[in-house]
């Protein structure tokens, strides 16, 4: 059974679609198209904040990028609904004390994405849907038809400990990061790439899921300081599924370690993964 689903919500398009409007961690032809329906004042205040609420793989993590991207992000409210409340536990004064010194930033952003919600829910979302869900059939039978998930399982020694792994489609985040986790069975993929390469892509980051199971009592994703002998262990594993696969040239050292260890008869994931952090390459 493939445990691998699809999601074109309006929700999580809104966060990342202000998010690119904004030319935070995106500046791409998506933004540039709806860049000038929203006041300039506004775009540049969410600018002002752009180290706070983006990521980028392996080398950062905004400090509010949980709360006022990932959280809203997956959708288990309307994003609208989702920072009005932010707002109120401002007023309510029931910030918790760790967060008073962002008290802020985190209503100037919220006032924001509140204000410009409902044009989007009807001027935009129903056009951006349309191009997203007729996106994701294709790749979606790519995994029905090749048992990824059930190969992926079983190459690894891992099950998902979810229920399933949902890539959550958006069509704002050309150019810029992708496979972004939103909760710990959410990752935000774009529309831009071949439907074959966005196969691989999710294929990756699904095997990503195993391996933060698979690594639990290893220091692996608890430090940035390891990405690289973590999506190096994950490419290794696709490759051993699919062949060749998109290149991930800053991990090459590392796929090609696991490889030779692989072939010398380490099949361990846990042991793959300690050798690669004692080589320190």
């Amino acid at each position: 059974m493939n445990k691998i689903k699809f999601t074109a919500n309006k929700d999580t398009n809104y966060v990342f679609h202000m998010l690119s409007v904004a030319k935070c961690g995106y500046n791409n032809e998506y933004g540039e198209r709806y860049r000038d329906l929203y006041p300039k004042g506004d775009l540049e205040v969410l600018k002002s904040y752009e180290s706070m609420i983006t990521v980028c793989g392996g080398e950062h993590c905004g400090e509010l990028y949980g709360l006022l991207a990932a959280q809203p992000a997956c959708a288990y409210m309307p994003a609208k609904e989702y920072y009005a409340g932010l707002i109120q536990m401002i007023d309510n004064n029931e910030v918790p004390e760790e967060s008073i010194k962002y008290i802020d930033t985190v209503r100037d952003i919220s006032e924001i994405m509140i204000k410009h919600y409902d044009h989007y829910c009807d001027e935009i979302w129903k056009t951006e849907e349309q191009r997203i869900t007729s996106y994701i059939p294709e790749v979606l039978e790519m995994f029905e038809k090749s048992d990824f998930t059930q190969k992926a399982e079983d190459l690894l020694g891992t099950i998902l400990p979810t229920e399933s792994f949902t890539a959550a489609m958006v069509s704002s985040v050309k150019g810029g990061a992708e496979a972004i986790d939103i909760s710990n069975e959410q990752d935000v993929f774009g529309i831009d790439r071949a439907s074959k390469d966005t196969f691989c892509f999710i294929g990756h980051e699904f095997i990503i899921y195993l391996l933060i199971e698979a690594l639990k009592d290893e220091p692996a994703f608890k430090t940035l300081s390891t990405w690289n002998q973590t999506e190096g262990l994950a490419e290794f594993f696709l490759r051993q599924l699919l062949g060749e696969t998109l290149p991930w040239s800053e991990c090459q050292k590392y796929i090609d370690l696991y490889e030779k260890w692989w072939n010398e008869g380490c099949r361990s994931t846990v042991e793959l993964y300690r050798k690669a952090i004692e080589s320190a390459v």
